[in-house]
């Protein structure tokens, strides 16, 4: 009887071990803010997804770099359709900043061109969109 006894003070030292293991801060991942809203695959055109956006007067680039070339303004009726996100160049504005931008496909006469995701609806700094996938 008193092996059985042992056996169970083990298994539940074990478990207590594991549980402080995984709950202990340098061996889980940082919380990251929730994506609030997400972009969307768009109805009308499947290969693509739209993204809610904020501000006016938003510079285009031709690279995803605040000091690439602007090459027209981001759409001003609070979305965006895009392909897919990539890393980037560091932009700020204001107390937010960003090194993801997404990339919206060359369309007609114009080139491929990126937005920094500061002004992407939801998430935090740095984050990733959650529905976008990466180019």
């Amino acid at each position: 009887m008193l092996t059985g006894i042992r056996a169970g003070a083990r298994g539940l030292a074990a478990a207590a071990l594991t549980a402080a293991a995984l709950l202990s801060p340098g061996l889980t991942a940082p919380a990251q803010a929730a994506d609030s809203a997400p972009c969307t695959r768009d109805p009308n055109y499947p290969s693509l997804f739209r993204c809610p956006m904020w501000g006016t007067d938003i510079n285009m680039r031709l690279a995803p770099d605040p000091n690439a070339t602007a090459s027209g303004k981001a759409p001003d009726n609070g979305y965006i359709l895009a392909d897919c996100q990539v890393k980037g160049g560091r932009a700020t504005y204001g107390g937010y900043w960003h090194t993801w931008w997404v990339r919206s496909p060359a369309s007609g006469m114009a080139p491929t061109r990126y937005m920094s995701e500061i002004f992407l609806v939801g998430g935090g700094n740095d984050e990733p969109d959650s529905g976008l996938p990466v180019c």
